[in-house]
């Protein structure tokens, strides 16, 4: 994954909204800030727009400098998964409702891109998830979550016993409403709403946390990265970033651990997580 940014050579920077939503007014912005300084704003083809560049999504990658995710978290979680395949890196504005992940609204774009051509910006790499799936007949596949996967009883109505194992020993057992696994990156969402820890999000490690487990004893725990997990679990659902669903039963073996994958995200030079956290969770207050 590139870790370098040739922000001298930028020339095209291909563009991913929130789907649905009217952002009409934020894209002539862009368009406008990235012409100051020589650049082209690519689209999708189902962007609904004459006379602009539209492309496919993995020319749209393949073309791009870099890639622009205009939405919330949800939107920039799923241009991540796809931007590693690319080796592209992603920037997130922020046009949702919460942002953990995205850095900026609009109103301070043309400052950042003033900064970023002038080399004034940072990346991180946070790493992906990495999913094993073995189905019955012996078909292989294999996917990444950049926030998590969740697996959750089918019925909604009963509870779900979910076994973990490492290097073919029981891990451990868990009872209640399911299991996160998540990476850091991913662990301020659905992981910090079950309790589980806040981890930094460029830590080599993952996290699983039971959702509302029927034992007190069942608590979260940090895995360090190269430690892999077998989940097991009849007539339960597993969800890739809440994006890509799977059903458990499809599956001969699952196996999950932090991937050496990661995603090249690029940052305001002053952009201070701990900041960040302390205004979201409103730390302090």
């Amino acid at each position: 994954m590139q870790n370098k940014i040739d922000y001298k050579n930028i020339k095209k920077v291909g563009l991913v909204v929130r789907f649905n939503s009217n952002f009409d007014e934020e894209i002539s912005t862009l368009e406008n800030i990235l012409k100051k300084y020589n650049v082209e704003l690519l689209f999708l083809k189902n962007f609904k727009k004459p006379n602009l560049s539209h492309y496919d999504i993995d020319d749209l990658f393949k073309i791009s400098d870099f890639i622009i995710s205009l939405g919330g978290d949800g939107t920039l979680i799923s241009v991540c998964r796809k931007a590693w395949e690319y080796d592209r890196a992603v920037l997130g504005i922020h046009a949702g409702h919460l942002g953990f992940l995205t850095d900026f609204k609009m109103d301070q774009a043309e400052d950042f891109f003033q900064s970023f051509f002038c080399g004034h910006f940072k990346t991180e790499n946070p790493f992906l998830l990495s999913v094993h799936l073995k189905q019955k007949n012996g078909q292989k596949m294999k996917d990444y979550a950049f926030n998590d996967i969740i697996i959750k009883k089918e019925d909604q109505t009963s509870m779900a016993y979910i076994e973990v194992y490492h290097q073919d020993k029981k891990f451990n057992e868990y009872f209640g409403d399911g299991l996160i696994v998540s990476t850091p990156a991913g662990s301020t969402a659905y992981n910090l709403s079950a309790n589980g820890p806040i981890v930094y999000t460029l830590a080599q490690a993952f996290i699983l946390t039971p959702i509302c487990s029927h034992s007190l004893t069942q608590r979260p725990i940090v895995l360090p990265k190269g430690f892999e997990l077998e989940i097991r679990a009849k007539g339960c659902m597993f969800s890739i970033d809440g994006q890509k669903n799977y059903k458990m039963d499809d599956f001969k073996s699952i196996k999950v651990g932090l991937s050496h994958k990661s995603v090249t995200l690029i940052r305001p030079e002053n952009r201070d997580y701990f900041q960040i956290l302390k205004e979201k969770l409103n730390w302090g207050s």
